[in-house]
């Protein structure tokens, strides 16, 4: 099989070079980032530095005749352009994919871009390219024209670990809009009041408990990673009835703390332990989560004395 990687050259195109090509896959990246010589080296596959969004239908067709998969690993921003580019070029009997954050357009845009010979599959692993392995990693499908080589790229991945899970694309970005991005927004948000308030973050983590310690990580992890691809996300998932619900939510619970309205407070809390769930097992899996970070600080204060 051999793969074919638009925007190899980024981190998560990267990390997906490597991983197939440490399983016996021939992969070719193709980018035009100064450092695609200098990954596709380190890497030890295959490159092109073409710039698909202007070359030629004669040269694309040329550049992806000898691809069996073509995955697309750009900004949000560039996926429907690349799609709308390359899509037209793809052989008969290949596959083409991505791994888009959102899904509605570029599963929409790939299906409408290639023939019908050609399988279409939109994918979105949920984890970053520090990631390890696939091992335990959740990656949502979303099919639109299967085949063998859809079906060989499922095999593999769950050969390898991952967690498939089978959506349509509008079920996946309604879903996203919860679970990926709200929680972005309220820790970005989190972020930003801190800035707001010029509030001390070092001089906090000196004596604030590990729980508290935990969540400054989380803050501080998302404000670290490209600041544009979370702002391609929030502009690109239908977000206005989840913001209007956590703002407003946000909003009765403040009124309720200014009203000193203890008893209001405590029956929203039960309402929302209620529809939540299994707190119990949440309980248990983030105490862990919390002994790792205590047990990694005294690790570091015992070095330190060192």
């Amino acid at each position: 099989m051999r793969v074919t990687i638009l925007g190899g050259a980024g981190a998560m195109g990267a990390w997906f070079a490597r991983f197939f090509s440490e399983h016996d896959v021939s992969v070719r990246i193709v980018d035009v980032s100064d450092q695609t010589a200098a990954v596709a080296e380190h890497l030890g596959v295959d490159y092109a530095m073409t710039d698909v969004l202007t070359a030629d239908r004669r040269a694309l067709r040329a550049e992806f005749a000898a691809a069996d998969v073509v995955l697309v690993s750009v900004p949000i921003e560039l996926t429907g352009r690349v799609i709308e580019r390359i899509g037209p070029a793809l052989p008969h009997g290949s596959l083409f994919m991505d791994i888009t954050s959102v899904k509605r357009t570029p599963v929409a845009l790939m299906e409408r871009c290639t023939a019908r010979e050609v399988e279409v599959l939109g994918t979105h692993p949920l984890f970053g390219p520090s990631t390890k392995s696939l091992q335990g990693m959740p990656v949502i499908f979303v099919p639109v024209r299967t085949g063998p080589l859809s079906e060989k790229i499922r095999a593999l991945y769950e050969r390898n670990g991952a967690k498939i899970t089978y959506f349509t694309a509008a079920e996946h970005d309604e879903l996203m809009a919860v679970i990926q991005a709200l929680p972005h927004f309220v820790l970005f948000s989190f972020g930003i009041t801190l800035k707001d308030l010029g509030f001390d973050v070092a001089r906090a983590r000196e004596f604030i408990g590990p729980m508290y310690a935990v969540v400054l990580d989380f803050v501080g992890r998302l404000l670290y990673q490209d600041p544009r691809f979370y702002a391609q996300i929030q502009t690109n998932l239908e977000m206005r009835a989840v913001h209007e619900s956590f703002i407003t939510a946000a909003t009765r619970l403040a009124e309720l703390v200014a009203a000193g309205n203890a008893e209001a407070i405590v029956a929203e809390l039960e309402a929302a332990k209620a529809h939540f769930g299994d707190t119990e097992s949440a309980m248990r899996d983030s105490d862990r989560i919390i002994e790792e970070k205590v047990a990694l600080s005294l690790e570091r204060n015992e070095r330190s004395k060192r």
